[in-house]
């Protein structure tokens, strides 16, 4: 098996870990470049000679590594002994932070997501945000590990976070704490209609969700809430389609560069059981994989969230409701060079049951319901608007929007403003007169893909 193919099965095992060493995986014939290792040297060597001060070899060295990894795409990277720890930290869902995920370069670092409850999210955090500075320094010219090491500390200490919203600046004070994501959410959205939300996809999330679905008492409909959800592992997204699909039913598809290095994923426990652990969804009830379900997102569902929602989209099980998602469509593992460093890289991209490529393109809802843009809001950015990101391979289905809707802040979920929220609800309750034109949508989009707008 080549060292792609080990690559991407231990993504598929647990995305974005470090499952995977390099001294146990077969080392690649590979054909040096030889002009560009002499060019490397030559200028190593002239740093070494001529640099004004003294030069750390393995300082220039990570650099090399950081720049390499970084000229691929938005969310590849090097990994140094801090970012190793941090990584399987934040895998087994505790570590101290103040709970939010970036993405950007070394010119601009985004805030892609704050988790649910967090320090950054009762701050005031919100997707979309741009970081300029913590506790004072900028953080044009910082590498993303620079920035999340000057984020963590003991917990109780104080960062100060400098945010950019509408060309003003403002700067948050912000405590850290030690963070334990409770990940699933569950409340009664109607009489019989259990919301379900989950923030993120961490390690203890299918347990938490397999836990939360044995307690309910069979709903007459659930509502899947993965709006502002980020993703995170893909085996906990393969376990949370899986509970809501029957054994053996396709999930996605996985592409990697070579043929041999290509699967598909389907409902199986091996696909998200870890080594000597036991089926988080053992025990499920019957009914988990028949009760009438929706599923909300919006821009801000990304990666392992979108996974989620394209199998259950391509496989008629749930109407989707919200706006287009992030169009995260890639899969990352994380290779460990030694004790103290590591690479996280591109191995794959994913695709729907159906084919449909997800990558800078997302998902786009059955029923479309824009959220309620309150004066100040920012404007949500996607996967296709960052730097360095990988370009689809497939045409989009239909001509993506050109413009960008408002960022939608959890703190209107589950409001008198949530209309996604209240159009599950509609959907779920046909027999309700008022839901009447909701329920025809949902009978002609069971006889096929739709979009419309619901009414404000």
């Amino acid at each position: 098996m080549t060292r792609t193919a080990l690559a991407i099965l231990g993504a598929l095992s647990l995305a974005c870990a470090p499952l995977v060493h390099a001294d146990d995986t077969p080392k690649p014939s590979l054909k040096l470049p030889q002009a560009q290792v002499e060019r490397l040297l030559e200028a190593y060597a002239l740093v070494k000679q001529n640099y004004v001060g003294d030069v750390d070899d393995k300082a220039l060295f990570d650099g090399a590594l950081s720049g390499m990894l970084a000229a691929l795409d938005a969310h590849s990277r090097y990994l140094d002994k801090d970012a190793m720890r941090d990584v399987g930290r934040e895998n087994s869902g505790e570590y101290v932070g103040i709970g939010i995920e970036v993405e950007g370069d070394r010119t601009q670092l985004r805030v892609v997501s704050a988790t649910e409850g967090s320090p950054a999210e009762r701050a005031g955090i919100r997707p979309g945000d741009t970081i300029v500075s913590v506790d004072g320094a900028p953080v044009a010219g910082m590498t993303n590990d620079d920035v999340a090491r000057r984020m963590h500390g003991a917990p109780g200490t104080v960062v100060a976070v400098g945010i950019a919203r509408r060309n003003k600046v403002e700067t948050l004070r912000i405590t850290r704490a030690d963070l334990h994501n409770d990940t699933v959410h569950v409340k009664m959205a109607a009489p019989g209609l259990a919301w379900i939300r989950i923030s993120e996809f961490g390690g203890a999330t299918a347990a938490d969700l397999a836990a939360a679905l044995k307690k309910l008492e069979a709903p007459r409909g659930l509502i899947l809430d993965l709006r502002n959800d980020p993703g995170g592992l893909v085996a906990t997204g393969v376990a949370v389609a899986s509970a809501f699909l029957q054994p053996g039913t396709v999930l996605f598809s996985a592409r990697g560069r070579e043929p041999g290095a290509n699967a598909t994923v389907t409902v199986d426990e091996r696909y998200y059981r870890q080594q000597g652990q036991p089926d988080v969804l053992a025990g499920l009830p019957a009914w988990t994989r028949t009760v009438p379900l929706t599923v909300l997102v919006n821009g801000a569902s990304a990666s392992a969230a979108e996974l989620v929602t394209g199998a259950l989209q391509d496989q008629h099980r749930a109407t989707v409701i919200g706006t287009r998602t992030f169009g995260k469509g890639s899969i990352q593992s994380v290779i460990g060079l030694d004790q103290d460093s590591g690479i996280k890289f591109t191995v794959a991209r994913y695709f729907t049951p159906n084919g449909h490529e997800i990558q800078a393109r997302g998902v786009t809802p059955d029923i479309v319901v824009t959220p309620a843009a309150a004066a100040d809001d920012d404007l949500l950015l996607r996967e296709a608007d960052l730097a360095k990101h990988l370009p689809a391979t497939q045409p989009p289905d239909t001509p993506l929007e050109a413009k960008h809707e408002p960022v939608e802040s959890t703190r209107t979920f589950g409001t008198r403003d949530d209309k996604a929220l209240q159009t599950a609800v509609a959907v779920l309750t046909p027999e309700d007169k008022r839901s009447s034109t909701l329920a025809a949508l949902l009978r002609r989009w069971r006889g096929a893909p739709l979009a419309a707008t619901a009414a404000p």
